[in-house]
Formats: structure tokens, C-alpha cells, sequence
């Protein structure tokens, strides 16, 4: 049983702090979804805690939203008898688990890479090639199959002109690329000497 904070998984049973204001705590776990014996437990012993108006409990998420006074209880003492009653094996925050695991961007940037590796193992050449190509001939079709310019085909120009920039800015990453590997490896910084 453990946190992996880092990769943003969760081994064995763990109370997700949600939300929490004064007088409003929102907790979750998988033990208490649908009807639970444990989120009845919880509610019982959350019943007879002095300071708790209600708890209330959603089934279909598996949450539980804890009404309070602030002056009345803590949210430690009750975040703790919910852990205890439940049998969990502690609490994660959800803010702290949601910025581990990486923004969804970096996967959809990550996968676009592997894709492209594969396809320049396979073929000789990568997306950056390929993408153009086939819009060049998509658009050099468009112009003479369909010179009304209607139905499910790209406008040629639309084709040709998104093969340039495409073409372009796979250009420009190459010779980025080859700038941060000139720079960081085979050549050597030496200072002008001073005149």
C-alpha cells in the first residue's frame, strides 16, 4: 500500500480531500461508492461528533460533503475519524495529485514523439516529412479532380499551403534540434579574447 505522487497513482485505499473550507469539507474514496457499508460507518461516527450538522453522501462518485462549525470542530480530528472509521490507508490532496501527473498537453507532445519515432523507424522518415508529401499530393489531386472546389475534398490551396507550413516547421525543429546538440556537445565555447 503506497502513494506514487510522481507518476499520480494510488496503491491501496486512500481518502481524496476534494474541497475544503471552513464549515465545508468534500472528501473522496473508492469504498464509498454506491451504497457502502464504510460511508454508513463514517456518517454514524460523524453524526455523534459535536460540531457536525451533516454529512452527506453521493453514491455515484463516492464522496462525502461534511457540514461544520468551524469554532465547534477541526477538520485534522475529522479528517482523521474518517481515515480510522473507514479502515484507509491515510489522505491525499487532490490539488497535490492532479499537478503530479503531467498536464494533458505533455502526453498528446509525448505520444506526437513516439508516433514519430516509430514512423521514422519504419519508414526512413518522420512525420515531418510525410505530412507534407501527402498534403501535396491531396491538394495536386484536389486541383485536378475537382476543380468546383466542392464536396469532401480540401481546397487545393488550403492542401498546399498547410504542406509549406507544416514542411516549414519541421524545418525549424531540425535546426534547433542540431543547434542544442552543436552547442551542448561536439563544440566547444572559447571567449573571443579582448582587443
Amino acid at each position: 500500500m503506497r502513494l506514487d505522487p510522481d507518476s499520480g497513482t494510488l496503491e491501496g485505499q486512500w481518502l481524496l480531500l476534494v474541497h475544503h473550507s471552513p464549515g465545508r469539507l468534500r472528501v473522496r474514496a473508492d469504498c464509498f461508492r454506491d451504497a457502502s457499508e464504510q460511508a454508513d460507518r463514517v456518517r454514524g461516527e460523524l453524526g455523534e461528533t459535536q460540531g457536525v450538522f451533516s454529512t452527506t453522501h453521493a453514491p455515484l462518485t463516492g464522496s462525502l460533503l461534511i457540514e461544520y462549525s468551524p469554532d465547534a470542530a477541526d477538520v485534522e480530528s475529522l479528517l482523521a475519524a474518517i481515515v480510522d472509521t473507514a479502515g484507509l490507508d491515510g489522505i491525499v490532496d487532490a490539488k497535490a495529485l492532479a499537478h503530479s501527473r503531467g498536464a494533458p498537453a505533455e502526453h498528446i507532445v509525448e505520444g506526437a514523439r513516439r508516433l514519430n519515432g516509430a514512423v521514422r523507424e519504419l519508414t526512413g522518415a518522420g512525420l515531418y516529412e510525410w505530412i507534407p508529401a501527402v498534403l501535396t499530393m491531396t491538394g495536386l489531386y484536389s486541383l485536378v479532380a475537382n476543380p468546383s472546389q466542392k464536396g469532401w475534398l480540401p481546397r487545393w490551396d488550403n492542401a498546399l499551403y498547410w504542406a509549406y507550413s507544416v514542411f516549414r516547421d519541421g524545418v525549424r525543429e531540425q535546426e534547433r534540434e542540431e543547434d542544442v546538440a552543436r552547442v551542448s556537445g561536439a563544440v566547444a565555447f572559447r571567449p573571443r579574447p579582448h582587443l
